[in-house]
């Protein structure tokens, strides 16, 4: 390849990065559309069932930070056909890169609607996903209190305003 060609792949890669970073930050700062129902993590079942298959994470296997408990808090919407939009990175605790990797995964995730949601109305939601904590079956008191301390951090008790 040619230094010119070389320089103008450059270019385009870069341009391409710069286009990438670009949509990552317009869908974080997209508004809520109207109409849209927000709701507390603990009443989603309430409206949507997870997809199982469509949470799949990839996480990158070198890095710093990777094995350290984190927690990380990523709200988001459950449009009619069941896909998320308006996936916001809200919390990382500590702060490090398995907050993007909780970004990829919320904005895979699909939702079928529950019995309750025959209309399949949109909510808007946020999950925790704790990384490199006990398993969430764990019985031992040591690591329930432990997993309990690191996903605690990143609540967000302020999402779902108090009824009036």
């Amino acid at each position: 390849m040619s230094g010119h060609n070389r320089s103008a792949s450059k270019v385009v890669l870069v341009a391409l990065l710069l286009g990438a970073g670009t949509a990552f930050a317009v869908e974080q700062s997209a508004p809520i559309p109207a109409g849209v129902t927000r709701i507390a993590p603990d009443r989603l079942a309430n409206y949507w069932l997870l997809d199982p298959e469509s949470a799949q994470a990839n996480a990158p296997n070198s890095g710093y930070g990777l094995d350290t408990p984190t927690c990380v808090a990523v709200s988001y919407v459950v449009e009619k056909n069941g896909a998320t939009s308006h996936v916001k990175l809200e919390k990382v605790v500590p702060t490090g890169p398995l907050g993007k990797v909780a970004f990829n995964v919320v904005s895979g995730m699909r939702f079928a609607a529950a019995a309750q949601n025959r209309g399949k109305d949109p909510v808007y939601t946020y999950v925790v996903m704790p990384f490199n904590t006990p398993a969430a079956g764990t019985t031992k008191p040591a690591e329930v209190a432990e997993r309990k301390r690191v996903i605690d951090a990143c609540a967000l008790p302020d999402f779902v305003p108090a009824a009036k």
